[in-house]
């Protein structure tokens, strides 16, 4: 979407601007706008700050009333908000206020545009190789959703510090649920990064114009221009020699026919690094690609990309080594021959009899994430009895500010009821206007009270009588001590609050589907552990810590915060190999360091274990009928 795409924060933007021209919509329900930051196509964004959580986030505001332009702007949000992916921007909230229209929430991330980065000319190969690899990984995400985004080019990929690329501005995305943008002129929004065969119009959109477009991108990244508009770029190996086998790549994912292009981004990625190992050998000390199988490849977590720095670089270095030995040529069939003799069950020769056709290696993460929680709810005023003494003036403290007991972070507390320092003042008693005492309750402030009693006349016959006494309980003074205030006449007015805490565990890893998660639980090890602040973007900026994080968040409220976080990181290499038995898919996995392996029955030698156990069944048998005679 537009609106998401002026998430940089360099120098261009605009940081001049106030959150708006009127003091009250610098409120918006649970963000204040703090400032301007940018604008774009569609949207002003601001950098604002979530109130109940105390985080910093960017709001983007429409600022266009046009129909294309408000469904367009919504459409963005409604597709970001249902897609997770670690290099798309989520959104995170979204809504319409009266004041200032529809808005959009996204986290704050220290970033510039793939657009900005590229005006200082072209890349190094291997920073363009990984931009690109993540766009492919988001391409093809979108594509399995059935989405085509239509917009893919620099200006619309924001790039961090630590190189994470993020896909932006879905706004002309096509999707079940896309509005009719026929009505739009194409020629408004043709970039020379536009597939020659795209259009808003009649027709329905392919992923091909999708990886037209990346080849224009990788394209720009290698050449440091832009490419033609809807033409054949020239030649990068006119520039340097060693570009020849990216410049195939490029032409191909740039074909004029959609047809003679790619099957896949990630198709196109793995012919990259095909051309690009030469210069990846040249800068890795621990991989040596062109020693590889063709089929073999490594990918790096998302985790490794952003926080590599965080992890243990033990585990990474020990991963990415096993890993090298593993794609080397015949080191999965020796593995496995090996794996065939050490048990008769296991099927012999397995190596010489599967027929691999890709070969992945990665690491799977762990996460857990320990939060503490501090609940103070909204302070009640409380009246007591003033016993004397006068009370030293002090600035009441905010809510937040008061002091409590110092106990570790992560250790429950019950409910306790605690004073707002600062609070306290004397206030004359309203029960007995400050007198300290009040009339008589007994007596009724007259000091006597009447007993009846029976006489006895000499007739026999009885009388009642009354008598007036001193009252005993005022002893006929007609006023008693104010049970309120104890008879001094002031009460002490403070203000209280509850304070308790408490501790939750949070779990999540990475997608495991298809691989044994008792084995990969089991293998993992811990590759970070220590304290975090859930305020940082960049826990945001992988997707299962991302959750994480949400997720914890949901605890907080008006009344809760987190006061602190610890995370641990557990990790496990993995190589994946998809191969071929009987002219049948299958997959394996190596799982850990020391490469267990683990499938489906066919790494079984179902035959022999079948025939033991009918000789074993037959041996039983027969040892019976023998015993029997």
């Amino acid at each position: 979407m537009a609106t998401l795409r002026a998430q940089s924060h360099s120098g261009n933007s605009d940081t001049t601007g106030s959150a708006s021209q009127s003091g009250a919509a610098r409120e918006l329900r649970n963000y204040r706008l703090d400032q301007r930051i940018g604008q774009d196509e569609l949207a002003v964004v601001y950098r604002a700050t979530h109130l109940t959580l105390d985080r910093p986030v960017l709001v983007s505001v429409l600022h266009r009333t046009d129909w294309v332009s408000s469904s367009r702007f919504q459409l963005a949000g409604r597709l970001a908000a249902h897609l997770t992916h670690p290099n798309l921007l989520p959104v995170i909230d979204a809504g319409y206020d009266e004041r200032i229209g529809h808005y959009l929430v996204t986290p704050y991330l220290d970033t510039r545009s793939l657009q900005d980065v590229l005006a200082g000319g072209a890349l190094e190969p291997l920073q363009a190789l990984r931009i690109a690899t993540q766009l492919a990984s988001v391409l093809d995400y979108l594509h399995a959703q059935n989405i085509v985004h239509r917009d893919v080019q620099p200006a619309n990929i924001m790039i961090t510090p630590q190189g994470t690329a993020y896909l932006t501005n879905l706004s002309l995305a096509a999707a079940p649920d896309t509005p009719d943008l026929s009505s739009i002129d194409d020629t408004d929004y043709r970039t020379p990064y536009t597939a020659p065969e795209q259009t808003l119009r009649s027709g329905q959109p392919t992923p091909a114009s999708d990886l037209y477009s990346l080849g224009a991108v990788i394209y720009h990244m290698f050449s440091g221009e832009s490419p033609p508009p809807a033409g054949t770029p020239p030649s990068l190996a006119l520039r340097d020699e060693a570009l020849t086998a990216v410049d195939r790549v490029i032409q191909r994912l740039m074909a004029h026919h959609p047809s003679q292009r790619y099957s896949s981004a990630g198709q196109a990625i793995t012919a990259l690094r095909q051309a690009l190992r030469a210069q990846i050998d040249a800068v890795t000390v621990d991989m040596e690609e062109s020693r590889w199988e063709p089929i073999a490849e490594w990918l790096e977590n998302p985790l490794e990309t952003v926080l590599g720095n965080l992890i243990d670089a033990d585990f990474v270095a020990r991963s990415r080594a096993r890993a090298d030995a593993l794609h080397r040529v015949d080191a999965i069939r020796r593995l496995l021959d090996r794996w065939s003799r050490q048990n008769w069950t296991h099927r012999p020769q397995l190596g010489h009899l599967i027929e691999p056709e890709q070969i992945v290696s990665y690491n799977l993460y762990f996460y857990e994430l320990r939060v503490a929680y501090e609940t103070r709810t909204s302070p009640q005023v409380r009246l007591g009895v003033h016993r004397g003494g006068a009370l030293t003036p002090v600035r009441e403290a905010s809510l937040w500010e008061a002091p409590v007991p110092d106990l570790p972070p992560f250790e429950t507390h019950a409910a306790e009821t605690m004073t707002l320092p600062g609070s306290q003042r004397v206030v004359g008693c309203p029960e007995c206007s400050g007198a300290g005492r009040i009339p008589c309750r007994t007596c009724e402030g007259s000091g006597t009270v009447l007993r009846t009693r029976r006489v006895k006349e000499p007739d026999g016959t009885t009388r009642v009588e009354q008598l007036s006494e001193e009252c005993p309980t005022c002893r006929g003074y007609g006023r008693e001590e104010c049970e309120r205030c104890e008879g001094t006449g002031q009460l002490l007015e403070e203000k209280v609050f509850s304070w308790s805490r408490s501790a939750r565990a949070y779990f999540n890893e990475d997608d495991l589907s298809g691989l044994h998660k008792p084995t990969l639980q089991a293998k993992a090890q811990k590759v970070f552990e220590g304290p975090v602040s859930l305020r940082e973007g960049h826990w945001y900026q992988v997707a299962p810590l991302k959750e994480l994080i949400e997720e914890a968040q949901r605890g907080c409220g008006d009344d809760t915060r987190v006061i602190a976080a610890e995370l641990i990181i557990r990790g496990v290499p993995v190589t994946e190999v998809d191969y071929r038995f009987r002219d049948q898919p299958r997959t394996l996995a190596f799982i850990g360091f020391d490469n267990t392996l683990k499938g489906d029955m066919t790494l079984y030698d179902v035959e022999r274990i079948v025939l033991y156990a009918i000789i074993l069944v037959m041996a039983i048998t027969l040892a019976a009928i023998l015993a029997l005679r």
